[in-house]
């Protein structure tokens, strides 16, 4: 092949998926050759970067198809109770980070979850009255749904003053004498539009730190799947982008309240780079089938994909009925070529896999649930054998591609393959080990499956793909689970330009 002289070779090292190479050649943001190092002195010129690899492997990128952007980020730049286990821990913790606040400042927390705690409840309004007693409080629940508050929060929030109007869907947990216990789910949007708002630069400053997180895993490309996002979000996603304050490539779900902004979303989304990746749909299971129907019509119409939420049984069967509604509504051809997607795919008993492989739905599936958060699953072992399936899906003809759902889980690509092998938690547990995968087939699921899914031509090292890349110390596929799980991204590479180099405060000017 006849070629310009290149921007950047990978050389001195191994290729994945092709033991004759050990060099890469890009250029334009493209993976344009591979072969031995000795055979690109031709296209090599004044002007090319050469990385030599030193016997490390280069692999593609990880693309994690279903993620949270805006709330890992503000994860990122708050305070994470994720690795405490007991309330007396959780607590304690509290404590220390309320003394080092200045008071009457919110303190915003993230990561407990009842399933996990040794006490199996969440902590009471009086015990985080007394941890965080001067500043207002809100500990988000690990599955972002819900939160607990103490008494400073509940009253500058105003949720005991007669006449307050609860949200529609929301829930606040009371005590036998009707006293608020601090515990409210389903109002999470709510409560985000009443703390203070973050400033333009602080919502930069917090993107460019969980993109910088996300690209030390190895994630070069992402799909935001969070159902309140509209134009207003899909503009400041947009200008994220433009301004390199996220370096991945980047993917962004609108909600089912937005159907019919989907093609101005796209105008604002093609001034930056983005896709939109289709319309988000949300507790499924409670609304009225036609209902339903008729809104993955109206999305399927305007060209978009649609994704559903499914955690439970009965929300995975409202989805499928819906599919199946809309496309006859508006003809099987016209609506041939829009993906449908499952988001999760907690639970999906026996009948339905093959209900999944005819629609030619996707699974975006979780393993790294089953590492980080198995403990919980483990309680019920009657719902094991269904528990965010894999190898069934893969017998029955299912597309299935993955995602961390960050900051449900962290965004460890790599950990989450790990959990796909060995179908092992952090405590040890064992969960339906007969839907193990085997290296290859989860490396996939962040790669092949997830390119084919997201339509970015990357996932593989071939020439014309992006040079979508990553470099490890060693070959991933040799690598048994509790390696997988330690294993470094030594660096991350997107569209040929370096935007993570593991030791480096930054990879170079202008990277992440």
């Amino acid at each position: 092949m006849a070629l310009d002289k290149v921007d950047l070779v990978l050389h001195e090292g191994k290729v994945l998926g092709h033991p004759e190479s050990d060099s890469v050649a890009i250029t334009a943001g493209q993976i344009v050759a591979l072969g031995h190092f000795s055979d690109f002195k031709p296209l090599i010129g004044p002007r090319t970067r050469l990385i030599r690899l030193a016997g490390r492997i280069v692999a593609p990128g990880f693309i994690d198809c279903h993620l949270h952007f805006m709330e890992g980020a503000a994860v990122g730049s708050g305070h994470s109770v994720l690795r405490f286990r007991t309330i007396g821990d959780l607590l304690a913790d509290l404590r220390v980070t309320a003394a080092k606040t200045p008071p009457g400042n919110w303190l915003r927390t993230f990561g407990c979850d009842e399933a996990l705690i040794k006490e199996r409840r969440g902590p009471t309004r009086e015990e985080l009255d007394q941890v965080v007693g001067k500043n207002p409080l809100r500990l988000r629940h690990q599955t972002l749904h819900a939160s607990w508050l103490n008494s400073r929060a509940i009253n500058l929030l105003g949720l005991e003053k007669p006449g307050f109007r609860l949200p529609d869907g929301a829930f606040i947990a009371r005590d036998n004498a009707g006293r608020m216990t601090g515990f409210v789910a389903g109002m999470e949007e709510w409560l985000s539009g009443r703390l203070p708002r973050v400033t333009p630069a602080e919502l930069e400053a917090r993107a460019r730190f969980f993109s910088r997180e996300l690209a030390s895993h190895g994630v070069t490309a992402f799909t935001d799947a969070t159902v309140r996002n509209g134009l207003d979000e899909v503009t400041a996603f947009a200008k994220l982008v433009s301004t390199k304050a996220i370096g991945q490539r980047t993917s962004v779900m609108v909600g089912q309240d937005h159907i019919d902004d989907v093609p101005d979303a796209r105008r604002i989304a093609d001034t930056a780079g983005l896709r939109i990746a289709g319309v988000k749909f949300m507790d499924v299971a409670r609304w009225q089938p036609d209902a339903l129907a008729r809104k993955v019509a109206r999305a399927l119409e305007h060209g978009a994909d649609c994704a559903f939420h499914c955690i439970e049984v009965e929300e995975l069967e409202a989805a499928l009925r819906a599919i199946d509604s809309a496309r006859r509504r508006i003809g099987n051809e016209a609506a041939a070529d829009r993906a449908y997607r499952i988001e999760h795919g907690g639970m999906i008993p026996p009948e339905y896999p093959q209900r999944l492989a005819a629609l030619g739905a996707w699974v975006v599936t979780n393993p790294g649930f089953i590492y980080y958060r198995g403990a919980k699953y483990a309680a019920d072992p009657g719902l094991i054998p269904f528990l965010y399936r894999a190898r069934s899906l893969m017998a029955a003809g299912v597309n299935l591609a993955a995602g961390s759902d960050a900051p449900v889980t962290p965004p460890k690509p790599l950990t989450a393959m790990a959990a796909a092998i060995a179908r092992v938690s952090t405590e040890g547990y064992e969960l339906a080990p007969q839907e193990r995968l085997t290296a290859a087939e989860a490396f996939g699921l962040f790669t092949v499956a997830a390119s084919r899914l997201t339509r970015i031509l990357a996932g593989e090292i071939t020439p014309g793909h992006l040079a979508d890349l990553i470099v490890l110390p060693t070959d991933p596929l040799s690598l048994k689970p509790a390696e997988l799980v330690n294993a470094a991204v030594e660096m991350t590479i997107v569209g040929g330009r370096v935007v993570y180099e593991h030791g480096r405060p930054t990879a170079g000017r202008g990277d992440v």
